[in-house]
């Protein structure tokens, strides 16, 4: 109990409360750059509402100021890990090995893109090795691969679903031929191209084989590589610096921090704020109050005995008894003599509620 008073009392000093704040922001921003996002709300609310609140730090605005603190400055931070993630090569990816009649092996094996970062002077080249032993059932050799290059992850084309119309759109093709695949078990395809622009790029490769069932509608098979697991892209090439990379992540992630930490957060705030304004007007409705109030339900605090009275002054006896209290109209707590506002649900009070009566004085008798 001393270490726990000795601590609250330091966080209460400013240099407590400098290293509270910034204790707040690694911790968010590392668990936002490190682990899932959606991990990182219930974290900002512990060390940006519950640690603050447990060690008496209790003032709504100190809170608030604190979480827009916290937002403002983990975004950066957080910012640094994505942008070197980004910039760091990926493993080669391979088509699917589940292949109706492919013989259980992936057609399309190690495509991959050298250099990964580079600038716009770089000359990039793609590799990718086509095993023929693996073609599947039905279809003839390999007849055209196709190299598709955009800043929409997984596009095969200029108008995604999955991206806003406009992005800009690449795409190389390469005719295979028999003859291609005659004295080796495999043969390597080569992509080369110069970007027009910084940017994070993503691309993707598509095999088109004959389909030798159909031969009077010349059908085609069509093999993708396989890619992330949502939208089935490539990532890199990453082409600029670390400085041109970091500011084109940094309005992402601040959208991202604003609105999957930041409405969460204020709405707790919100909650308590409102917990603690009810508990500040029982507590001057029970210092006001002539008598015990029972509790409301869910409370198990005893009540609290108000301090004794004094006598009221002859006089007030002279202007006659003082009218005892009535129940609020709306929710129906006691509301006390001169309240203008029920202390319970904020209702509104008209004077004939309230406000204390008197009996008046009898009049003088009349001289004949």
């Amino acid at each position: 109990m001393e270490q726990l008073a000795g601590l609250r009392g330091f966080v209460q000093r400013p240099l407590g409360r400098v290293l509270l704040i910034a204790f707040a922001i690694l911790v968010t921003a590392f668990t936002y750059a490190y682990l899932y996002a959606l991990l990182a709300i219930p974290v900002m609310l512990v060390v940006g509402l519950a640690v603050p609140i447990w060690l008496g730090i209790k003032r709504i605005r100190f809170l608030a100021l604190l979480g827009l603190v916290i937002l403002l400055l983990s975004a950066p931070i957080a910012n640094v890990v994505l942008t070197q993630e980004v910039m760091t090569p990926i493993a080669p990816a391979n088509s699917p090995t589940d292949f109706v009649g492919g013989g259980g092996g992936a057609l399309m094996q190690n495509a991959q893109v050298s250099p990964y970062v580079g600038g716009l002077a770089t000359n990039f080249t793609w590799t990718v090795s086509i095993v023929p032993l693996y073609v599947p059932k039905g279809n003839d050799t390999p007849f055209q691969i196709s190299l598709y290059i955009s800043t929409c992850p997984g596009a095969t084309g200029a108008n995604d679903l999955n991206c806003a119309v406009g992005y800009p759109f690449y795409t190389q093709n390469q005719t295979l031929k028999p003859a291609d695949f005659a004295n080796d078990s495999n043969h390597t395809v080569t992509f080369h191209f110069i970007f027009p622009s910084d940017s994070i790029w993503a691309w993707q490769m598509g095999l088109f084989l004959n389909n030798s069932t159909s031969p009077t509608t010349h059908n085609a098979t069509f093999i993708l590589l396989v890619g992330d697991p949502n939208y089935n892209g490539l990532e890199g090439p990453v082409v600029g610096t670390f400085a041109t990379t970091y500011i084109q992540l940094l309005l992402t992630v601040y959208i991202n921090i604003l609105v999957y930490l930041g409405i969460p957060f204020y709405v707790v705030l919100l909650v308590y704020m409102y917990i603690k304004r009810r508990q500040t007007q029982r507590g001057s409705a029970l210092a006001r109050s002539p008598g015990p109030i029972a509790p409301e339900a869910g409370e198990t605090d005893a009540p609290v005995s108000p301090a004794p009275r004094t006598a009221a002054p002859a006089v007030a006896e002279v202007a006659g008894p003082r009218r005892p209290e009535v129940p609020c109209p709306n929710c129906g707590a006691v509301v006390y003599p001169n309240e203008t506002t029920c202390w319970k649900c904020g209702a509104t009070l008209s004077p004939s509620a309230s406000a204390p009566t008197s009996t008046p004085l009898p009049s003088a008798p009349k001289k004949n």
